[in-house]
């Protein structure tokens, strides 16, 4: 028989538990239109508090979070510096730290410095180093990732292959998401370039978060961890009620104890 102590900090543990899993399904929501963006998920298993038996108690616990790598949609835009990796792989880019990262963001410009960028301003690798661009008139890639410009001043028949973006695609058991949000391996530097990595040129990777799937997520979660803090006050109230009786009875006892004295 469980008692009701047990059963209040049960309760709360588990709305803890809750509690972390909307953290990652709302930061998930939050980056459902950002792009190449890859969902958190949220793992947990029961484990028995009393000695191990499988009768005893069960408790949620966390036992760490992991990364959905599955792919999101490829959405057509027109841009000519839009990119999108079709299938498995990555870009290889520099974090805001200055260390080799993974990404699947092909939202892509050309800095003031000459540098080849996503969006947020990490900087494209190519098989060559980072990608810089001399004065161009036109820029294109390649569905292998070929990057080729037409030197400034020269015909348009002039197309010089300049290098190719770093494509990589190490297996997905290797990939970790670090504390700043970007994707590693162990040994960063030794990947190779995979020449079966594809890209499609005007076209850009959605979030692979579902809007609806999350907000449904979100509902559950609130409507359990509201389940569990009821089951706290109900605990608490059975608490008191069960000290009222027994103060009620002790003082009856005490009272037929007097009588039966006198």
């Amino acid at each position: 028989m469980y008692k009701r102590q047990n059963i209040a900090h049960l309760a709360a543990q588990s709305a803890r538990q809750i509690q972390q899993a909307q953290a990652v399904v709302t930061h998930n929501l939050a980056n459902s239109g950002t792009t190449g963006f890859k969902a958190d998920l949220y793992q947990a298993q029961s484990s028995y508090v009393d000695g191990g038996d499988i009768n005893g108690t069960a408790v949620a616990g966390s036992v760490g979070g992991g990364v959905d790598y599955s792919s999101g949609a490829i959405a057509q835009t027109g841009r000519d510096l839009d990119i999108a990796i079709t299938g498995e792989g990555w870009f290889q880019v520099v974090a805001d730290d200055g260390t080799l990262a993974l990404s699947r963001r092909g939202d892509l410009r050309v800095g003031t410095d000459g540098l080849l960028k996503d969006a947020t301003g990490k900087t494209i690798m190519g098989n060559g180093g980072p990608v810089s661009l001399p004065p161009y008139s036109s820029l294109s890639f390649g569905t292998d990732g070929t990057i080729s410009i037409v030197p400034m001043g020269e015909l348009p028949t002039n197309i010089v292959a300049l290098d190719r973006l770093m494509l990589v695609n190490p297996p997905p058991e290797q990939l970790v998401k670090s504390a700043d949000g970007m994707i590693r391996v162990a040994n960063m530097d030794d990947l190779e370039p995979d020449a079966n990595v594809r890209v499609a040129v005007g076209a850009l990777e959605t979030s692979n978060v579902s809007p609806v799937g999350a907000m449904v997520e979100m509902i559950t979660l609130a409507r359990s961890f509201e389940q569990h803090i009821q089951t706290i006050k109900s605990a608490e109230e059975l608490d008191a009620s069960s000290a009222s009786i027994m103060t009620v009875s002790y003082t009856h006892l005490r009272a037929h104890e007097t009588r039966h004295d006198l």
